[in-house]
């Protein structure tokens, strides 16, 4: 799922099971449909619980279904600087569907005609890829294999040019300790530093190179306790924390996992318990290399087990975990995955390590494999999909089984409590539709709430699929000035940050840190950055 920038509409991809269903639909902005949330009742203080993240169900105002001519089922997927959807790699024909082989195709989202254009062809096959953009414009495409769920993998990665759609792409060669760990490289974890270097992570291990994918240093080993494993079958959900000034620092969070031992083409009668416990790697710059001064970071998940779950950094810098199951592993169907999470929780990571979870409310719609969330312009967090939600998830008291199940085609928003119902919110008057880095520009905003505009953040579209946001990324911005009529003097990001891959669409929202419920945040507005 993705957001279409400078809407309220998102691409969907579904699998197609045959001629009558949806492989791609646009939705177009989304209605409520029960006013009141499902439980607004916080949970007690002596239990030590935030007051609840809100779940309210939602209909498309329009929905718009396709058929691309070719196969972008598991592709990765991610926006360029030209504001546009791009899809990398995919799955095999479907006849029923009529498309044909997507797996080595690289696909632009062309919104004024839904349909997916083909701009460019990789040298390999490559089914559960992962994109990043590089400092220099170009798209390095890492992992995937020939097809699903079965070797060979590839031992190399692809460099694309967007500036030069047609050329071939260039081989690049992985580092030792990514391939080291990397099994059949589905959907590995790509990050790109603040000065262009490549955060390179897969299961258990990775490293740092340089732009031109140099050695720097590789990551920690685990430590010995943390046995489980982190990646497709056994997904994790991963997600970046917020990045800011002076020296704009990348840290990420591995949340949950499972049990290494079953294979993800073997069903289990016996299935094993998800990892209940987190991992964080907070990297700084140490001369020419990098320190990992606290290593991985181990905390309780509060005895909440999640695989398959999803993360959505928020613009105030927490992160919302939701869905996934508490047994087994990713893929469709009965035997591979059961009991679904019905408890979201928040990570705050700006408390101290044991203090950063909280409980949040009752999810009343099981989302596990297939499904995915994106932040909204509203700053809500859209929640759909779903393709192994059947009667076998054993669903929880309170859980509603889908009408469709296994699939799930009924919509969410989870509505965190710093805008939840009846808090008052900054407004953005106005701010301008481009701006350019190394610059300062002005926001006008009001804020009944009466307190200060305490940060400034800059939110990159939602490009989510199979448990793992591509390129999400939240980046504050120095706050030059704020006048009592709600003018605000805010500087862009420094013009070396991330080179163009940091240009394109962005989210722009406004954060207010002394609201007593937590830091408050207002609707965002897009914004190109150039």
């Amino acid at each position: 799922m993705s957001n279409v920038p400078f809407t309220r509409k998102y691409l969907l991809f579904e699998r197609a099971y045959g001629p009558t269903t949806a492989c791609a639909a646009v939705l177009v902005p989304p209605l409520l449909l029960s006013v009141l949330p499902i439980n607004e009742l916080p949970f007690p203080t002596d239990l030590k619980r935030s007051p609840p993240v809100y779940h309210n169900t939602y209909k498309p105002n329009q929905t718009t279904n396709f058929s691309p001519a070719y196969n972008p089922g598991c592709s990765g997927v991610g926006h360029l600087p030209d504001n546009k959807i791009y899809t990398y790699g995919g799955d095999v024909p479907s006849a029923p569907r009529g498309m044909g082989d997507g797996r080595n195709k690289i696909m632009v989202f062309d919104p004024a005609a839904n349909k997916l254009v083909v701009v460019g062809t990789m040298q390999k096959n490559r089914w559960y890829p992962s994109p990043l953009t590089l400092i220099n414009g170009k798209v390095l495409i890492v992992g995937g294999t020939d097809i699903g769920l079965v070797p060979p993998t590839w031992d190399f990665a692809e460099l694309w040019d967007p500036a030069a759609p047609a050329s071939p792409t260039v081989k690049v060669t992985m580092p030792a300790n990514l391939v080291k760990y990397m099994g059949l490289n589905w959907y590995p974890f790509m990050q790109l530093l603040s000065n262009g270097d490549i955060l390179w992570f897969v299961e258990k291990g990775g490293a740092i190179t340089d732009g031109n994918f140099n050695h720097i240093v590789d990551l920690p080993p685990f430590p010995a306790s943390i046995t489980h494993c982190t990646m497709f079958p056994k997904t994790s959900s991963i997600s970046v924390l917020a990045m800011g000034p002076p020296t704009y620092d990348l840290s990420f969070v591995i949340f949950g996992g499972g049990d290494c031992s079953n294979s993800a083409t073997i069903k289990s009668v016996n299935i094993p318990p998800a990892a209940s416990t987190s991992l964080r790697l907070d990297i700084t710059k140490c001369g020419s290399s990098y320190c990992f001064t606290k290593g991985w970071e181990v905390e309780d998940m509060l005895g909440v087990p999640r695989v398959m779950g999803d993360s959505t950094l928020l613009p105030n810098g927490k992160v919302l975990l939701h869905g996934g199951a508490q047994f087994g592993g990713a893929n469709s169907g009965e035997g591979w995955s059961t009991k679904a999470n019905f408890q979201s929780l928040v990570y705050d990571p700006y408390k101290p390590a044991g203090q950063r979870y909280s409980k949040m409310d009752f999810a009343p719609i099981a989302r596990v494999y297939h499904s995915a969330n994106c932040l909204d312009p509203s700053g809500k967090v859209l929640v759909a999909g779903c393709e192994n939600c059947g009667a076998y998830q054993q669903l929880a008291t309170g859980m509603s089984l889908s009408p469709n199940a296994p699939l799930e085609m009924r919509l969410e928003f989870a509505v965190p409590v710093e805008i939840g119902t009846g808090v008052v919110r900054p407004i953005i008057i106005a701010a301008p539709e481009a701006i350019t880095k190394g610059t300062t520009f002005k926001v006008s905003y009001s804020y009944p709430g009466g307190g200060a505009i305490t940060r400034v953040a800059l939110v990159a579209p939602c490009a989510a699929t199979h448990s793992i946001n591509m390129g999400q990324r939240v980046i504050y911005l120095q706050v030059l000035s704020a006048t009592p009529a709600g003018t605000l003097t805010v500087a862009a990001p420094p013009s070396a940050l991330m080179g163009k891959a940091l240009l394109g669409p962005f989210l722009l929202f406004l954060v207010a840190d002394g609201a007593a419920l937590g830091p408050v945040y207002s609707e965002g507005v897009w914004l190109t950055l150039n």
